[in-house]
């Protein structure tokens, strides 16, 4: 009987101090949150420079980011592809415009997303009669996540790099609407 009591008091302390050791124990570090998303763009050009050039674009992005709590640090490539009629002076024509993007996506509540992104719009026509070359791209806008889609808006601008030959003076400004997947883990 004085083993059992025995052991049995030995068994409450070894309980006692195995809670409190845990308890001591500091939480594991979060782990990173991993964003990829990729979407449909529409665009809608809105300085008269460009908006004379071209009546609109479409195309897609793609993208991945990593980040901690509610920053993301994302990197996108993409594809836009705006139509040139051959009223503005020019050859029926598309413009092809690869934007290569790094920047920043904040969530502030629920689905609802700030982002803002800087890089490179690699530029190249059909055939070779309106813009070739690259220049430095800004992009910002919002959105808005729910479960794995997501929409939104955003202002993006660069120049032109260059018209037939010449030096452009011409900024390409356009209000993108893009909609897709977007899977974070």
């Amino acid at each position: 009987m004085r083993k059992i009591l025995q052991f049995f008091i030995l068994s409450v302390f070894a309980g006692f101090l195995t809670t409190n050791a845990n308890a001591q124990i500091p939480l594991l570090p979060k782990l990173p949150k991993v964003l990829v998303f990729g979407n449909g763009t529409y665009a809608n050009p809105l300085n008269a420079d460009f908006k004379n050039l071209s009546n609109n674009g479409i195309g897609f992005e793609v993208g991945a980011g990593i980040g901690m709590g509610k920053t993301i640090f994302i990197a996108s490539v993409g594809q836009m592809s705006y139509n040139i009629p051959a009223r503005t002076g020019y050859t029926a024509d598309h413009l092809k415009v690869t934007p290569l993007k790094f920047g920043v996506r904040k969530y502030l509540i629920a689905g609802l997303f700030l982002n803002a992104n800087v890089g490179l719009a690699i530029q190249q026509s059909d055939n070779n009669s309106a813009a070739t070359g690259s220049s430095f791209l800004y992009e910002g806008g919002a959105g808005f996540k729910f479960g794995f889609f997501e929409i939104g808006a955003a202002y993006t601008s660069y120049n032109m790099a260059l018209i037939k030959g010449q030096a452009s003076s011409i900024t390409a400004s356009s209000l993108l609407m893009k909609a897709g997947i977007a899977i974070k883990i």
